[in-house]
Protein backbone atom coordinates (compact mmCIF):
# COMPACT_ATOMS: atom_id res chain seq x y z
CA UNK A 1 0.00 0.00 0.00
CA UNK A 2 1.42 3.26 -0.93
CA UNK A 3 1.48 6.62 1.69
CA UNK A 4 1.21 9.60 1.40
CA UNK A 5 5.36 10.11 2.94
CA UNK A 6 6.16 8.09 -0.37
CA UNK A 7 5.53 10.98 -3.01
CA UNK A 8 6.83 14.62 -3.21
CA UNK A 9 4.60 17.18 -1.18
CA UNK A 10 4.14 20.39 -1.47
CA UNK A 11 6.79 21.47 1.30
CA UNK A 12 8.04 25.31 2.08
CA UNK A 13 11.61 26.60 0.75
CA UNK A 14 13.96 26.78 3.04
CA UNK A 15 14.15 30.65 2.23
CA UNK A 16 10.93 32.11 4.27
CA UNK A 17 10.96 34.80 1.78
CA UNK A 18 10.05 32.67 -1.40
CA UNK A 19 7.30 31.68 -2.33
CA UNK A 20 6.54 28.29 -1.74
CA UNK A 21 6.68 25.78 -4.96
CA UNK A 22 4.99 22.62 -5.69
CA UNK A 23 6.56 20.00 -7.32
CA UNK A 24 6.20 17.62 -10.36
CA UNK A 25 5.12 13.89 -9.01
CA UNK A 26 6.82 11.06 -10.59
CA UNK A 27 5.89 9.71 -13.67
CA UNK A 28 3.41 6.92 -14.38
CA UNK A 29 4.14 3.49 -13.79
CA UNK A 30 2.29 1.00 -16.20
CA UNK A 31 1.42 -0.64 -13.21
CA UNK A 32 -0.18 2.23 -11.81
CA UNK A 33 -1.87 2.82 -14.60
CA UNK A 34 -3.63 -0.67 -14.20
CA UNK A 35 -4.23 -0.39 -10.89
CA UNK A 36 -5.72 2.98 -11.78
CA UNK A 37 -8.09 1.24 -14.06
CA UNK A 38 -9.48 -1.54 -11.58
CA UNK A 39 -9.88 0.99 -9.06
CA UNK A 40 -11.93 3.08 -11.45
CA UNK A 41 -13.79 -0.20 -12.19
CA UNK A 42 -14.19 -1.50 -8.42
CA UNK A 43 -15.72 2.26 -7.74
CA UNK A 44 -18.01 2.32 -10.98
CA UNK A 45 -19.59 -0.99 -9.99
CA UNK A 46 -20.48 0.22 -6.40
CA UNK A 47 -24.82 1.03 -6.23
CA UNK A 48 -23.50 4.42 -4.95
CA UNK A 49 -22.04 5.19 -8.48
CA UNK A 50 -25.24 5.15 -9.72
CA UNK A 51 -26.79 7.67 -7.22
CA UNK A 52 -26.40 11.76 -7.51
CA UNK A 53 -22.64 11.78 -5.49
CA UNK A 54 -20.16 14.84 -5.90
CA UNK A 55 -17.00 13.96 -8.15
CA UNK A 56 -15.02 15.00 -4.96
CA UNK A 57 -16.64 12.14 -2.84
CA UNK A 58 -16.02 9.59 -6.40
CA UNK A 59 -12.49 10.35 -6.82
CA UNK A 60 -12.13 10.09 -3.13
CA UNK A 61 -13.18 6.38 -3.52
CA UNK A 62 -11.31 5.86 -6.18
CA UNK A 63 -8.24 7.64 -4.85
CA UNK A 64 -8.70 5.16 -1.38
CA UNK A 65 -8.95 2.02 -3.21
CA UNK A 66 -5.69 3.22 -5.46
CA UNK A 67 -3.65 4.11 -2.60
CA UNK A 68 -4.80 1.16 -0.39
CA UNK A 69 -3.15 -1.77 -3.55
CA UNK A 70 -0.77 0.32 -5.38
CA UNK A 71 2.85 -0.58 -4.99
CA UNK A 72 4.66 2.52 -6.36
CA UNK A 73 3.87 6.12 -5.41
CA UNK A 74 1.46 7.56 -3.39
CA UNK A 75 -1.61 9.49 -5.66
CA UNK A 76 -3.55 12.42 -4.38
CA UNK A 77 -7.53 13.21 -5.86
CA UNK A 78 -6.14 15.75 -8.55
CA UNK A 79 -3.21 13.67 -9.85
CA UNK A 80 -5.70 10.51 -9.94
CA UNK A 81 -8.46 12.75 -11.47
CA UNK A 82 -5.74 14.40 -14.12
CA UNK A 83 -4.49 11.09 -15.43
CA UNK A 84 -7.59 8.94 -15.63
CA UNK A 85 -9.40 11.92 -17.71
CA UNK A 86 -6.75 11.62 -19.93
CA UNK A 87 -6.31 7.57 -19.62
CA UNK A 88 -10.25 7.52 -20.23
CA UNK A 89 -9.93 8.99 -23.90
CA UNK A 90 -7.00 7.27 -25.13
CA UNK A 91 -8.51 3.57 -24.02
CA UNK A 92 -11.92 4.61 -25.34
CA UNK A 93 -10.27 5.71 -29.20
CA UNK A 94 -8.23 2.38 -29.28
CA UNK A 95 -10.71 0.52 -28.04
CA UNK A 96 -13.30 1.89 -30.67
CA UNK A 97 -10.02 0.92 -33.12
CA UNK A 98 -9.74 -2.75 -32.04
CA UNK A 99 -13.17 -4.02 -31.94
CA UNK A 100 -13.87 -2.72 -35.19
CA UNK A 101 -10.47 -4.75 -36.65
CA UNK A 102 -11.68 -7.81 -34.32
CA UNK A 103 -15.12 -7.82 -35.74
CA UNK A 104 -13.89 -7.89 -39.26
CA UNK A 105 -10.33 -9.37 -39.40
CA UNK A 106 -8.04 -9.56 -41.92
CA UNK A 107 -7.62 -13.64 -43.46
CA UNK A 108 -5.05 -15.35 -41.51
CA UNK A 109 -4.87 -12.64 -39.13
CA UNK A 110 -4.12 -13.45 -35.35
CA UNK A 111 -5.63 -11.62 -31.79
CA UNK A 112 -1.63 -10.36 -31.28
CA UNK A 113 -1.73 -8.93 -35.72
CA UNK A 114 -4.92 -7.05 -34.41
CA UNK A 115 -3.23 -5.58 -31.71
CA UNK A 116 -0.28 -4.26 -34.04
CA UNK A 117 -3.10 -3.18 -36.38
CA UNK A 118 -4.70 -1.12 -33.43
CA UNK A 119 -1.35 0.69 -32.09
CA UNK A 120 -0.65 1.38 -36.10
CA UNK A 121 -3.94 3.15 -36.71
CA UNK A 122 -4.40 4.82 -33.44
CA UNK A 123 -1.29 6.83 -34.05
CA UNK A 124 -2.63 8.04 -37.27
CA UNK A 125 -5.51 8.68 -36.30
CA UNK A 126 -3.91 10.39 -33.46
CA UNK A 127 -0.94 12.39 -35.52
CA UNK A 128 1.62 10.14 -34.31
CA UNK A 129 0.63 10.17 -30.97
CA UNK A 130 1.49 6.49 -29.35
CA UNK A 131 -1.07 4.26 -27.61
CA UNK A 132 1.29 3.74 -24.00
CA UNK A 133 -2.02 2.65 -21.58
CA UNK A 134 -2.40 -1.28 -22.84
CA UNK A 135 -1.38 -2.20 -19.25
CA UNK A 136 -4.97 -0.20 -18.66
CA UNK A 137 -6.90 -1.16 -21.60
CA UNK A 138 -6.46 -4.68 -20.80
CA UNK A 139 -8.43 -4.45 -17.71
CA UNK A 140 -10.57 -1.72 -18.97
CA UNK A 141 -11.51 -3.31 -22.39
CA UNK A 142 -14.55 -5.91 -20.98
CA UNK A 143 -16.13 -3.26 -19.23
CA UNK A 144 -19.78 -1.43 -20.66
CA UNK A 145 -18.09 2.18 -21.77
CA UNK A 146 -15.08 -0.19 -23.96
CA UNK A 147 -16.91 -3.30 -24.73
CA UNK A 148 -17.81 -3.41 -28.56
CA UNK A 149 -21.19 -3.45 -29.64
CA UNK A 150 -22.84 -6.88 -29.47
CA UNK A 151 -23.79 -8.05 -33.05
CA UNK A 152 -25.61 -11.27 -34.40
CA UNK A 153 -23.17 -12.85 -36.90
CA UNK A 154 -24.45 -15.49 -39.26
CA UNK A 155 -23.24 -18.84 -39.11
CA UNK A 156 -20.40 -19.58 -41.85
CA UNK A 157 -22.08 -22.86 -42.21
CA UNK A 158 -26.17 -23.83 -41.72
CA UNK A 159 -26.96 -26.47 -38.82
CA UNK A 160 -28.56 -29.54 -39.93
CA UNK A 161 -32.14 -29.71 -39.98
CA UNK A 162 -34.29 -31.76 -36.80
CA UNK A 163 -35.73 -34.91 -39.09
CA UNK A 164 -39.29 -34.08 -38.04
CA UNK A 165 -39.57 -30.69 -39.25
CA UNK A 166 -38.01 -32.40 -43.16
CA UNK A 167 -39.82 -29.97 -45.43
CA UNK A 168 -40.13 -33.48 -47.06
CA UNK A 169 -42.32 -34.93 -44.49
CA UNK A 170 -40.57 -38.16 -43.63
CA UNK A 171 -37.06 -39.59 -42.54
CA UNK A 172 -34.07 -38.35 -44.82
CA UNK A 173 -30.66 -40.25 -44.62
CA UNK A 174 -30.23 -38.13 -41.66
CA UNK A 175 -32.04 -40.66 -39.30
CA UNK A 176 -29.92 -44.01 -41.00
CA UNK A 177 -26.28 -42.20 -41.32
CA UNK A 178 -26.44 -38.92 -39.03
CA UNK A 179 -24.48 -37.27 -41.87
CA UNK A 180 -26.49 -34.17 -43.01
CA UNK A 181 -26.99 -33.97 -47.06
CA UNK A 182 -28.44 -31.45 -48.96
CA UNK A 183 -31.59 -32.88 -49.60
CA UNK A 184 -32.15 -32.14 -45.37
CA UNK A 185 -31.49 -28.43 -46.45
CA UNK A 186 -33.11 -25.52 -47.22
CA UNK A 187 -31.35 -24.34 -50.40
CA UNK A 188 -31.87 -21.27 -48.95
CA UNK A 189 -29.78 -21.85 -46.21
CA UNK A 190 -26.92 -22.38 -48.10
CA UNK A 191 -24.96 -19.06 -48.18
CA UNK A 192 -22.39 -17.86 -50.45
CA UNK A 193 -18.58 -16.61 -49.37
CA UNK A 194 -18.39 -12.92 -48.98
CA UNK A 195 -16.54 -10.94 -51.36
CA UNK A 196 -13.38 -9.10 -51.34
CA UNK A 197 -15.04 -5.59 -51.30
CA UNK A 198 -17.97 -6.39 -49.34
CA UNK A 199 -15.69 -7.51 -46.32
CA UNK A 200 -14.07 -4.42 -47.01
CA UNK A 201 -17.05 -2.54 -47.13
CA UNK A 202 -18.08 -4.48 -43.72
CA UNK A 203 -14.83 -3.17 -42.19
CA UNK A 204 -14.84 0.45 -42.73
CA UNK A 205 -18.63 0.30 -41.63
CA UNK A 206 -17.57 -1.54 -38.53
CA UNK A 207 -14.51 1.61 -38.43
CA UNK A 208 -17.57 3.74 -38.39
CA UNK A 209 -19.89 2.41 -36.09
CA UNK A 210 -16.58 2.14 -33.70
CA UNK A 211 -15.61 5.42 -34.23
CA UNK A 212 -19.32 6.75 -33.56
CA UNK A 213 -19.66 4.81 -30.15
CA UNK A 214 -16.13 5.77 -29.25
CA UNK A 215 -17.61 9.29 -29.87
CA UNK A 216 -20.62 8.75 -27.89
CA UNK A 217 -19.25 7.12 -25.23
CA UNK A 218 -16.33 10.14 -24.93
CA UNK A 219 -19.52 12.27 -24.91
CA UNK A 220 -20.93 10.14 -21.64
CA UNK A 221 -17.94 10.63 -19.70
CA UNK A 222 -17.46 13.98 -20.27
CA UNK A 223 -21.15 14.62 -19.56
CA UNK A 224 -20.66 12.69 -16.30
CA UNK A 225 -17.22 14.83 -15.22
CA UNK A 226 -19.41 17.62 -15.96
CA UNK A 227 -22.28 16.75 -13.47
CA UNK A 228 -20.45 15.75 -11.06
CA UNK A 229 -18.14 19.26 -11.08
CA UNK A 230 -21.37 21.23 -11.81
CA UNK A 231 -23.03 19.22 -7.88
CA UNK A 232 -19.14 20.37 -6.76
CA UNK A 233 -20.21 23.39 -7.70
CA UNK A 234 -23.41 23.61 -6.37
CA UNK A 235 -22.12 22.78 -3.03
CA UNK A 236 -19.53 25.61 -2.99
CA UNK A 237 -21.99 28.16 -4.13
CA UNK A 238 -24.36 26.91 -0.98
CA UNK A 239 -21.06 27.28 1.17
CA UNK A 240 -20.56 30.83 0.13
CA UNK A 241 -24.31 31.45 0.64
CA UNK A 242 -24.74 30.35 4.18
CA UNK A 243 -20.94 32.11 4.96
CA UNK A 244 -22.70 35.31 2.86
CA UNK A 245 -25.76 35.14 5.73
CA UNK A 246 -23.72 35.10 8.72
CA UNK A 247 -22.02 38.05 7.55
CA UNK A 248 -25.42 39.61 7.31
CA UNK A 249 -26.29 38.80 10.48
CA UNK A 250 -22.97 40.07 12.17
CA UNK A 251 -23.28 43.51 10.24
CA UNK A 252 -27.10 43.61 11.39
CA UNK A 253 -25.72 43.30 14.91
CA UNK A 254 -23.38 46.01 14.72
CA UNK A 255 -25.40 48.27 13.07
CA UNK A 256 -27.92 47.82 15.68
CA UNK A 257 -25.13 48.34 18.46
CA UNK A 258 -23.91 51.81 16.42
CA UNK A 259 -27.43 53.15 16.75
CA UNK A 260 -27.88 52.21 20.53
CA UNK A 261 -24.68 53.74 21.07
CA UNK A 262 -25.97 56.78 18.80
CA UNK A 263 -28.77 56.94 21.12
CA UNK A 264 -26.74 56.77 24.80
CA UNK A 265 -24.42 59.42 23.49
CA UNK A 266 -27.09 61.54 22.45
CA UNK A 267 -29.41 61.06 25.95
CA UNK A 268 -26.17 61.96 27.60
CA UNK A 269 -25.51 65.59 25.79
CA UNK A 270 -29.04 66.25 26.69
CA UNK A 271 -28.54 65.18 30.27
CA UNK A 272 -25.14 67.65 30.20
CA UNK A 273 -27.30 70.36 28.66
CA UNK A 274 -30.02 69.87 31.24
CA UNK A 275 -27.76 70.49 33.74
CA UNK A 276 -26.20 73.54 32.55
CA UNK A 277 -29.49 74.99 32.07
CA UNK A 278 -30.53 74.31 35.66
CA UNK A 279 -26.72 75.29 36.73
CA UNK A 280 -27.35 78.76 34.97
CA UNK A 281 -30.82 79.14 36.41
CA UNK A 282 -29.79 78.80 39.71
CA UNK A 283 -27.36 81.87 39.03
CA UNK A 284 -28.05 84.78 41.14
CA UNK A 285 -29.02 88.00 39.37
CA UNK A 286 -28.02 90.36 41.87
CA UNK A 287 -24.54 91.71 40.31
CA UNK A 288 -23.29 94.97 40.14
CA UNK A 289 -22.66 95.24 36.27
CA UNK A 290 -26.10 95.86 35.08
CA UNK A 291 -24.86 94.42 31.65
CA UNK A 292 -24.03 90.79 33.24
CA UNK A 293 -27.14 91.09 34.52
CA UNK A 294 -28.81 91.43 31.29
CA UNK A 295 -27.39 88.91 29.49
CA UNK A 296 -28.20 86.71 32.69
CA UNK A 297 -31.44 87.43 32.56
CA UNK A 298 -31.84 87.10 28.38
CA UNK A 299 -30.28 83.29 28.84
CA UNK A 300 -32.47 82.75 31.91
CA UNK A 301 -35.36 83.42 29.40
CA UNK A 302 -33.90 81.37 26.70
CA UNK A 303 -33.93 78.35 28.78
CA UNK A 304 -37.19 78.55 30.14
CA UNK A 305 -38.43 78.94 26.18
CA UNK A 306 -36.77 76.11 25.72
CA UNK A 307 -37.62 73.60 28.28
CA UNK A 308 -41.63 75.14 27.97
CA UNK A 309 -41.77 74.12 23.91
CA UNK A 310 -40.60 70.60 24.76
CA UNK A 311 -43.02 69.99 27.34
Amino acid sequence: MATPSSTPVDTPDENPDTTTKKKRGPNWLPREEEQLAISWINVSEQPEFATNQTGETFYRQIEQDFNTHSKAHYRDRAQIKTRWTAMNTATLKFSAIYNAIERNPPSGSSPEDWLEAAKTNYQEQTKGTAFNALSAWQKLRYAPKWRADPRVIQPSTPAPLDPQTDPTGSPTETLITGVCTPSSRSASSILRPIGGKAAKRRRIEGYRDDEMMSQANEFVSISQDCLLSLNQANDILKAKNEILREKMKIEEKKLELEEKKVLIEEEHRRSETQMNDYKLLRENEEMEDDETKEVLRIMKDEIKKKWRARA
